[in-house]
């Protein structure tokens, strides 16, 4: 079990998708309308642990929210049901567009 759950930054994102990650979008729907990382779950963590059987049991998860605090707990949460990997992304959603905006010619994450 994973007592900590650590953070990656943005530019790490896509290393972990190539290995095989599942994103699991913590927000609550109405909060989805600013976007989502393409391919993430959505699975709100007001809804926690009651939907863990929906994420996918892989070898990494990660986790993120607006802005990486609700991440963290359902990190937190999700440790006590699966042995996977788990991740956050720091800066949640807001640091994956603010990174997106200042890297236009760079490779984004999907």
């Amino acid at each position: 079990m994973q007592e900590n759950i650590p953070e990656i930054e943005v530019n790490e994102l896509q290393q972990y998708i190539d290995d095989g990650a599942i994103l699991v979008d913590v927000r609550e729907p109405d909060e989805t309308a600013s976007g989502i990382i393409p391919d993430a779950k959505l699975i709100p963590l007001s809804q926690f642990p009651e939907t863990c059987c929906e994420i996918p049991k892989a070898k990494i998860i990660v986790f993120y929210c607006r802005s990486g605090r609700r991440s963290l707990k359902a990190g937190a949460i999700a440790c006590e049901w699966t042995d996977s990997k788990l991740v956050s992304l720091a800066g949640g959603y807001e640091g994956y567009k603010r990174y997106i905006l200042s890297n236009p010619s760079s490779e984004r994450p999907k």
